[in-house]
């Protein structure tokens, strides 16, 4: 298994309002493909807090999402799912074997998207780019270890599980609420919310036994 950043510039307007007219930090944590033609997006946007309501109108405003759904948090987080018909680049990727992890925008003009894959699926996904002659650089690309397992998108979802309350005793949101506010399947979900709890755990517990081993 590999993974790989690609950059190119970024897919929609939206994106690029965002990102340039209110400094915002943007990250997809999740894509599929319901139709053909059409890209949904899980999307984590980071911006001022007094600055979230213009920025959710121009969204609204923006003719290639042909649905939008928000989730407003009180930090300046805007959680939800966009529909459009024009990352070309998302499409080949769900098109393909590989896994979309995240997207991200690095500036007013670039994107960057993270993929996880064989040699042959990479392979193949860099071939259908080329065809459908969509340019774009490869920033990153190595064989993961054990201890990168811990994904972009697993991070992204223990974020918002934690922000959201689901770890809070009581519970302020339960798995199946968690599931519909994201759009992701409850036993996906489940599953996303053990490995990565494992993950950070294991290293945690390393950490401290590394610190005990040396006397700290």
């Amino acid at each position: 298994m590999l993974e790989a950043v690609l950059r190119g510039p970024h897919p929609h307007k939206w994106m690029e309002i965002a990102v340039g007219g209110y400094s915002a930090d943007v990250e997809i944590l999740d894509s599929k493909m319901p139709t053909k033609e059409t890209v949904q997006h899980l999307f984590d946007i980071q911006v001022k807090p007094n600055l979230m309501e213009d920025l959710i109108s121009e969204m609204r405003h923006d003719p290639d999402l042909t649905r939008l759904e928000v989730i407003r948090s009180k930090n300046g987080h805007i959680y939800g799912s966009a529909a459009s018909s024009r990352c070309t680049v998302c499409k080949e990727v769900a098109r393909s074997r590989c896994f979309l992890t995240s997207v991200s925008v690095s500036s007013k003009k670039r994107a960057q998207w993270t993929i996880l894959g064989s040699d042959e699926s990479y392979t193949e996904l860099m071939k259908a780019l080329e065809k459908r002659r969509i340019t774009v650089d490869v920033g990153l690309k190595k064989e993961l270890e054990d201890n990168d397992l811990l994904t972009t998108r697993q991070e992204q979802i223990l974020s918002i599980a934690f922000e959201r309350g689901y770890f809070d005793f009581p519970k302020k949101k339960g798995l199946k609420e968690l599931a519909a506010d994201t759009g992701i399947r409850v036993s996906t979900l489940d599953e996303i919310l053990r490995r990565g709890q494992k993950k950070v755990l294991g290293e945690y517990l390393s950490r401290r036994a590394l610190l005990h081993r040396d006397g700290l």
